[in-house]
């Protein structure tokens, strides 16, 4: 018994050991980055804890912080009911539709999530671009006046978080549909010979059941939504201004344009430690709630 037990670590070792070197070695080069300067692109000494009291009070740095905040509140309970909500019309009208059309649909519904997000961005941008765009257009149909979507700040910041909805809310969707088929019947046939209605079995059996599954999906997405990057960039680049400057996008102008890698290092690990406080919360409420009753 031991030796089978000892044989099956042994054969999990190497992938261990890759995994921990690819993990440890970048951690250990970062934090050791944050701890000396550099000059255009070169480490020219040791600096202690200097890049790090610089990062408290980097004013660019923390609006990004703030925007990304703002932008994360606002996206990501909205991609949340909506996601779900899908997924329950969608595993509902399955089953009463041909298994083959419901695959079809719902491979439909995730095309957005598994197209690149540079061509999201790019494809959103050409939507929202001004007298040639899709949207202008639609505006001039209707009589109404233009916006200057990726012009104006305001609407920039809503420009992606439209175009944010329709890359996450497939994810949502996909995760709780999987979630979905896996649940037990037993719960739900109880529910219907207790006489629950549909709001009932919802709030007491479904959404308890999903718990765990929507815990996962919004750690996931909030994750994302932090280091959200490539869809930006392609977009509006962070413009007009730094209306879309995100803190990922401030913390590449910081390393590959200002060539300060010691101070962008730190202030990776602030963004790291948010990460973590706030999908650590989400585990702390609602798994305390929900997970152990």
């Amino acid at each position: 018994m031991y030796s089978a037990r000892l044989t099956k670590y042994g054969f999990l070792f190497p992938a261990l050991l890759l995994l921990l070197i690819l993990m440890i070695y970048p951690l250990g080069y970062a934090i050791n980055a944050s701890l000396h300067s550099y000059f255009l692109g070169q480490q020219t000494g040791f600096t202690g804890l200097t890049n790090w009291a610089d990062a408290f009070h980097d004013t660019l740095f923390w609006n990004s912080i703030g925007l990304t905040l703002l932008y994360s509140v606002i996206a990501i309970p909205i991609e949340m009911v909506l996601g779900i909500a899908l997924a329950l019309l969608i595993t509902s009208l399955g089953k009463k539709m041909p298994r083959r059309i419901s695959e079809i649909v719902r491979s439909i519904l995730i095309i957005p999530f598994i197209i690149m997000p540079v061509v999201s961005g790019i494809v959103w941008k050409l939507l929202f671009l001004p007298q040639y765009g899709f949207l202008d257009y639609l505006f001039r149909l209707l009589h109404l006046p233009p916006i200057d979507w990726l012009g104006n700040p305001l609407w920039a910041v809503v420009a992606i978080i439209f175009m944010d909805f329709w890359i996450w809310i497939p994810f949502i969707f996909l995760i709780v549909t999987a979630g979905l088929q896996a649940l037990p019947d037993e719960p739900f046939e109880a529910a219907q010979i207790d006489g629950a209605s549909f709001w009932q079995t919802l709030f007491q059996v479904t959404l308890p059941l999903l718990s765990s599954v929507i815990l996962v999906a919004l750690s996931l997405r909030t994750i994302d939504a932090i280091r959200i990057f490539d869809q930006v960039y392609s977009m509006t680049g962070g413009g007009p201004g730094a209306a879309t400057t995100f803190v990922s996008l401030q913390l590449s102008k910081t390393a590959f344009s200002e060539l300060n890698f010691g101070l962008a290092d730190a202030e990776l690990f602030l963004v790291l430690a948010l990460m973590l406080i706030i999908v650590g919360g989400y585990y702390v409420f609602m798994g305390r709630k929900y997970l152990h009753g």
